[in-house]
């Protein structure tokens, strides 16, 4: 750099400088006063919401953002003026062809050198071609996962049906009427699983929406484990329970039921040799917790994030597996938690075990 240039000092933009940087700014700025009457409006502002800067001038502010949006943006704009904050919102609107274009509001507020409020300024984007392109990353996202779940439905039934017609098949050939009531029997464990994996599906996609039966949670938890019980035992699962009083508040049971469930059955997948299942309940911030730990091989860390997904299972290829372990079970228990408001955190180490800790927001017992 030369020492000229180093020694230049601009002179002092002037107001009319400011004026043509304002008014040509590629982004809409709109400037109210205090009490929200526009009093700046650019020559961007003009082309995004059709109206002359003769038009709007004293005009509220509110009068060009959508209904849907104005209480949120009266908040913003108010708390700009009052408290200085800086806030932002967006909304959708369609230009003079009728397309719809989305727009990113920037709010701040406008302060004189004595700190006094004069008023405040929102800076419009348009943000249609970059919300365009995300909606469509999401899209190709959605339809992959989709094609990945309708391959791997479509594997597992055909492996269900295949058995059932090999069952079938048997039991038509068979003489001896003891063994052709096994293979119906095994026909009919093959249509339990397949009804069993279409009823988690169902969950999945639509909700559970069967809330008319309502238990306490408690009770629901004792009727789970109650359940279960012969299950743990015949699999060499030892089980200890730790259930803290927590407030006595309805839950819808089925759903409840279904959640504990896929966690039980996940743990005992996980335990193909038997192990501990432990099963606790009590108080948390705003409801209560529920965790179900096992000690069995646990979860690779790089494979923690995906155990929710459809389908997703942690098994080797070839491991035997019925309904429970083809990667759908923690999905359904995953939605579930989230139609009833929760959220559930899991903490994993290979070969000590996993955790399941379920934070369900419950409401004050009446």
């Amino acid at each position: 750099m030369s020492a000229e240039a180093d020694s230049y000092t601009p002179p002092p933009p002037s107001d009319d400088h400011y004026r043509l940087v304002c008014e040509h700014a590629a982004v809409a700025l709109v400037a109210t006063d205090t009490d929200l009457r526009i009093q700046t409006w650019n020559s961007a502002a003009r082309r995004i919401f059709g109206a002359s800067g003769a038009q709007m001038i004293g005009t509220s502010v509110l009068s060009v953002v959508p209904a849907p949006c104005r209480a949120e943006a009266e908040q913003l704009l108010n708390q700009a003026i009052s408290d200085h904050l800086v806030g932002q919102f967006e909304f959708s609107q369609r230009d003079s062809t009728g397309d719809l274009r989305t727009f990113a509001v920037a709010v701040s507020p406008i302060v004189d050198d004595e700190g006094a409020t004069l008023g405040a300024s929102t800076w419009v984007r348009d943000i249609t071609t970059r919300t365009r392109l995300l909606e469509e990353v999401m899209h190709g996202r959605k339809m992959r996962a989709l094609g990945e779940m309708a391959g791997a439905l479509a594997h597992y039934f055909n492996n269900i049906l295949g058995g059932i017609v090999t069952s079938v098949d048997f039991a038509l050939a068979q003489e001896d009427a003891q063994a052709g009531r096994r293979a119906l029997e095994q026909t009919a464990r093959s249509l339990n699983r397949a009804t069993r994996l279409v009823e988690n599906l169902l969950v999945f996609a639509e909700g559970d929406h069967r809330h008319s039966d309502l238990g306490d949670l408690t009770e629901v938890l004792l009727q789970a484990i109650e359940i279960v019980e012969p299950e743990l035992a015949a699999a060499g699962v030892d089980l200890e329970l730790d259930l803290q009083a927590v407030a006595v508040t309805a839950v819808p049971r089925e759903p409840i039921l279904t959640l504990i469930f896929n966690l039980v059955h996940n743990a005992v997948d996980a335990m193909p040799g038997g192990g501990k299942l432990v099963i606790r309940l009590r108080p948390g911030e705003r409801g209560c917790v529920l965790s179900v730990s096992d000690t069995g091989r646990g979860i690779p860390e790089d494979l923690l994030e995906r155990i929710f997904e459809p389908f997703f299972s942690t098994k080797a290829a070839g491991e035997d597996c019925d309904e429970r372990a083809v990667g759908f079970g923690l999905a359904v228990a995953h939605r579930i938690i989230e139609e009833l408001g929760g959220r559930i955190c899991v903490s994993s180490e290979e070969e000590k075990g996993s955790s399941f800790d379920v934070h369900l927001p419950l409401p004050a017992a009446t």
